[in-house]
């Protein structure tokens, strides 16, 4: 048995998606939960700005005299947080949104965590330690004896079978993180995970806050049930909707999917408490953030596109985080020839694969942008060297085109009516058009919008498609979705079958435990697919955080955006 030994610190950080963030949603896949809505409503008036600090007795509401904020004024006693809002449920076990993500992390507590915006390696959080069997199809739990929920009364080995065993039943977006999984309570505080097969990523799983723990003697009060029929049983939705029932660092004040939702701090929080005693988080469109944030009607904004950050870095009241965002834009050309004889032809795939000038698509992403060598981010296990990305080849493209006959003729469709991480669609195929153009491919741009690109993607019928992917959880398991056989390589016209060589990989990774013999198989697993496969990766977007600075320190998590609870530290 490997053991997971407790982290020293009494409070750990609440930390994941794919979406981590992630947010992919199982079957459906990261694309369609990276969808940034653009209807937000704009703040009115100044009720909502933030108040000016003030010095409790006991400080619980301010920062400790010693930490320097950067800040030229004390520290507001609410944060407001603008977000373009895709907010669909304040119940934990039917989110898998981004925007419920943040919401969810800061409400309930889950058995692992990571820490900081380190999504390695993660650590226990309600769980006091784990240990797996040797094949990863059974995980042990031994829970912490000092947490309690909001209501006061302790958490119990039977309120976390009854939370993960929920979100299974409920067959919801995120069910499918514990498809095969079952949760068994063998004491008060043991916990046993049992698996159908090997899952060595279930650690990584773990953290997403759809599997945040509940209380579950209320929530069952409230009609809740964790039974095989809870998808049509469970009528517990209502009562998470206006009173929320974890161990988090907050409770919730106020829900609503369209305006705003307040979080309180959570008075018998059983860590380190927040420095912020109410979070407001709004909906707000993303060219209305810049102004409320400059202007102090925000603390921090969310979802701004690269020109509006160009105009923000150098306010001295601002601090501008940027980074490589761990969703990925990819191309894909269709292997099936009953959609088209030419991208189904390896040539094609060739004269794309060394036509795309990469560097000049990159420059759209933007400042923190990244080039992706293979279709796992950089962030994660297993992820190619900047050394393996395919580079441009004009003659070796430009050869492929003329043996598929010369100038030849393909669609590309892509969603029209909406961004992610500040970006629309268009330039991006535009630049395609444009650098395929000059190795003899003629490309017809068919934008759509989202419903209907969806509809044809997932039927598989796009010729050629241009699509993002948000992790749902930040291994790289989540990514063997991209190979023949895979739910994006079905999308693809890549079915099982199509690349032994590279199903034989696929099959050997997702039986093998060890981290160590992981990393090599998913790197010849990318290696193989950068060879001869229907995808191609182009890049992982700038993903940013622009907070006022007497706010505090803030940090752009890679797997939930932002940790509230961790604001100001």
């Amino acid at each position: 048995m490997r053991g997971i030994p407790p982290k020293a610190p009494l409070a750990l950080i609440i930390a994941l998606t794919v979406a981590l963030g992630a947010c992919g949603g199982g079957e459906e896949g990261g694309t369609d939960e990276a969808v940034e809505s653009d209807t937000g409503t704009t703040p009115t008036g100044d009720d909502d700005a933030p108040s000016p600090a003030t010095e409790d007795a006991d400080g619980a509401t301010t920062a400790p005299e010693e930490a320097d904020t950067g800040a030229a004024g004390p520290r507001p006693e609410t944060l407001v947080v603008d977000k373009s809002f895709d907010l669909a449920t304040a119940d934990p076990g039917r989110q898998f949104e981004v925007t419920g993500t943040i919401v969810g992390v800061a409400l309930y507590d889950t058995l692992l965590t990571f820490e900081d915006a380190d999504v390695s390696t993660p650590v226990p959080h309600l769980a006091e330690s784990f240990e797996a069997n040797d094949d990863a199809t059974e995980f042990t739990f031994t829970l912490r004896d000092d947490v309690v929920f909001a209501d006061g009364s302790a958490l119990e080995a039977d309120d976390v079978a009854f939370s993960l065993n929920r979100v299974r039943n409920l067959k919801g977006n995120g069910s499918f993180l514990m498809d095969g999984v079952t949760a068994e309570a063998v004491d008060e505080r043991t916990v046993v995970l049992r698996a159908e097969q090997p899952t060595p990523q279930l650690p990584r799983i773990l953290p997403n806050p759809t599997l945040g723990i509940l209380n579950a003697d209320l929530v069952r009060e409230n009609g809740g049930t964790d039974a095989e029929d809870a998808a049509e049983a469970d009528t517990a939705e209502e009562f998470l909707n206006t009173q929320s029932a974890g161990t988090g660092p907050y409770v919730l004040e106020q829900f609503d999917t369209t305006t705003e939702t307040i979080l309180a701090a959570n008075p018998d929080y059983w860590g380190e408490p927040p420095v912020y005693d109410r979070v407001v988080l709004r909906n707000v469109e993303a060219a209305t953030q810049a102004l409320n944030v400059q202007s102090a009607q925000s603390s921090i904004v969310l979802d701004l596109a690269a020109d509006q950050l160009g105009q923000l870095r150098g306010d001295p009241s601002l601090d501008v985080v940027e980074e490589a965002s761990p969703n990925i834009w990819f191309l894909f050309a269709n292997a099936n020839p009953e959609i088209s004889d030419v991208t189904s032809n390896p040539d094609f795939r060739e004269a794309v694969r060394y036509g795309l000038d990469y560097d000049a698509i990159l420059e759209l992403a933007g400042d923190g942008a990244v080039r992706v060598p293979g279709i796992i981010p950089n962030v994660f296990l297993g992820a190619l060297g900047e050394q393996e990305a395919p580079q441009r080849d004009v003659d070796r493209a430009t050869a492929a085109v003329e043996r598929l006959g010369g100038d030849v003729t393909v669609e590309l469709e892509y969603p029209s009516d909406f961004t992610a991480n500040g970006l629309n669609f268009g330039p991006v195929a535009e630049r395609v058009q444009a650098t395929l153009a000059e190795v003899g491919i003629t490309v017809e741009l068919t934008p759509a919008p989202i419903a209907t690109a969806l509809e044809t993607y997932r039927a598989g019928e796009e010729q050629m498609g241009l699509w993002l992917w948000a992790p749902d959880y930040p291994d790289p398991a989540d990514y063997l979705v991209f190979g023949a056989g895979g739910i994006v390589g079905l999308r693809a016209g890549w079915p099982a079958g199509s690349d032994p060589e590279l199903e034989a990989v696929m099959e050997e990774v997702a039986t093998t435990v060890d981290d160590a013999e992981r990393e090599p198989l998913f790197e010849e697993f990318q290696r193989q697919m950068n060879e001869r496969g229907v995808m191609f990766p182009l890049f992982q977007p700038t993903a940013s955080v622009v907070a006022r600075t007497d706010v505090g320190p803030v940090q752009f998590h890679p797997a939930w955006t932002i940790d509230l609870e961790a604001v100001g530290r």
